[in-house]
C-alpha cells in the first residue's frame, strides 16, 4: 500500500494551491530583487531553496495518485 494515496483529494488539493501561490509569491519577490540589481536577503534565498526541496516531494504525491486508465 502506498501512504501517499491515503491523502484525500481535497486535502491534496488545498496543498497543492498553498504551495502553487507560495513559489509564485516568492519568485515574484526574488524577481524585484533581482531587477534592481540589490543583494536578496537570505530569508529569501532559505524559502526559495526550501519551496524548491518540497516540489520533489509534492510531485511524487501527485504522481502516486494519478488514476490509470485500463
Amino acid at each position: 500500500m502506498n501512504p501517499l494515496t491515503l491523502i484525500p483529494d481535497a486535502v491534496r488539493q488545498t496543498v497543492y494551491i498553498v504551495y502553487a501561490c507560495a513559489v509564485i509569491g516568492v519568485g515574484a519577490v526574488q524577481v524585484g530583487f533581482v531587477s534592481v540589481n540589490a543583494t536578496q536577503p537570505p530569508a529569501l534565498t532559505i524559502a526559495l531553496a526550501v519551496l524548491a526541496y518540497l516540489g520533489a516531494a509534492l510531485g511524487i504525491t501527485a504522481a502516486s495518485n494519478i488514476q490509470k486508465k485500463s
